[in-house]
């Protein structure tokens, strides 16, 4: 069986001794491949050191290590692909042949994971994964990401030229005056389409005319994407509240709903953490300011978020303008926080869980407090005033998609 755009090379190990013993799970996991489009080659039983040579390079590989004795296969294997996960059986003396291969592969530079094996579903599961991040870094890699209007002047640190973002990850920066948003706002015309999405708000303390004028710069920012070929945006956008006398939260609200990258005040490093996270998870990505860190709690802010769940739209809280959305992030969902540096050298991610928070004026609208281990070293060694939080769990694939994309990982929980 093999796909022809196949990225993955899956293959049971056995020893020649136990291979009469794994040809039933041989089976059971060449059914459960076929029964999904995806992108894999699959080689079967391969018991002989010879056997690996009829394999072709990889780049990422699953291997179900079936029984002992394969400590050579495990490695000849792995040294074919990017890198490897090695699932492990209980009993068969699997897991004494994983523990003794991999030590031999990370001194040797290969990138090695350990997963249990418990049914041919594992398997399967995780070429799904595998396959969705490839295919989120190279639309990141391919993107053209609008900077509109510039970095806001107090982002002194959160700043990325358009020529490392070229160099480090591919994608490219396209850089649009201010003034070409203000036209297309203005000449903007607001469809019943655009009013639905807001009209499921459990509360509107703005006028009607505030809404509209919002969802004008949502008409004029979906324009300039389709004019410059744009697969996400940020925009400098408090200058709006003076060129345009309005905002672009629920703008950027209703893009990110719909899973296109849209960043505040011209933060492109929290675009393109945004983008990788959306392109990853398909889900929608809150960008937020940490504004209470207290142990292992902290609370985002942020007067934009995207349209997940029961949401208010009130003012923009800093200049009590426009319209800003206040969303009920759900309590008790686990949520993965991460930034990329503006170096764009690291991902600092962690996971947790969204907690019961008491709603308070003096902070922007949209307010999510997380219990998550580590929070404390978002102060103590910061690398920026925004993060990204996605609901769900996505610290494994986001970890993946990075080092695919040279970034070290680094984990808030970890020291």
């Amino acid at each position: 069986m093999k796909s022809s755009e196949a990225w993955v090379l899956v293959g049971v190990l056995s020893s020649p001794l136990g291979a009469g013993t794994v040809s039933s799970l041989v089976e059971e996991i060449a059914r459960a491949l076929g029964e999904k489009p995806l992108p894999v080659d699959y080689a079967g039983l391969i018991k002989s050191v010879s056997e690996l040579g009829r394999l072709e390079g990889c780049k990422a590989g699953v291997a179900l290590v079936a029984t002992g004795g394969t400590e050579e296969l495990i490695i000849g294997f792995a040294e074919k692909c990017g890198f490897t996960t090695l699932f492990y059986r209980d009993g068969f003396n699997s897991l004494p042949a994983v523990l003794e291969a991999t030590p031999v592969l990370r001194e040797r530079g290969r990138r090695v994971y350990l997963k249990r094996y418990t049914s041919p579903s594992d398997i399967v599961s995780e070429v799904e994964k595998i396959s969705r991040v490839y295919e989120a870094v190279s639309r990141l890699k391919s993107c053209r990401l609008g900077l509109i209007g510039g970095p806001s002047s107090w982002l002194v640190y959160s700043r990325v030229p358009g020529d490392l973002v070229k160099e480090r990850i591919g994608s490219e920066i396209v850089l649009i005056p201010m003034e070409e948003l203000v036209q297309e706002i203005d000449r903007a015309v607001v469809g019943e389409g655009d009013l639905d999405a807001v009209r499921g708000a459990r509360g509107v303390e703005v006028e009607a005319g505030e809404v509209l004028k919002a969802l004008k710069v949502y008409r004029a920012l979906q324009a300039i994407s389709e004019k410059y070929n744009l697969c996400g945006l940020t925009l400098r956008c408090f200058d709006l509240i003076t060129l345009g006398r309005t905002t672009g939260c629920l703008a950027l609200s209703l893009l990110n709903t719909r899973l296109y990258p849209a960043a505040c005040e011209g933060d492109v490093p929290l675009l393109i953490s945004m983008a990788l996270g959306e392109f990853v998870s398909g889900e929608p990505a809150f960008m937020g300011n940490p504004v209470i860190v207290q142990g292992d709690e902290l609370v985002l802010a942020h007067c934009t978020a995207p349209l997940i769940s029961p949401f208010l739209l009130l003012t923009h809280f800093e200049s009590g303008q426009g319209v800003g959305v206040s969303v009920d992030y759900p309590v008790g969902r686990e949520a993965t926080l991460f930034r990329v540096d503006p170096k764009l050298e690291r991902l600092r991610v962690g996971l947790g869980v969204v907690e019961k928070w008491g709603w308070r004026r003096d902070m922007c609208r949209t307010q999510v407090k997380l219990r998550i281990r580590g929070a404390g070293r978002i102060v103590e060694e910061s690398i920026g005033n925004h993060y990204a939080l996605i609901l769900g769990d996505w610290v494994e694939e986001l970890s993946l998609a990075s080092e695919l994309l040279g970034f070290k990982v680094e984990r808030l929980d970890e020291t």
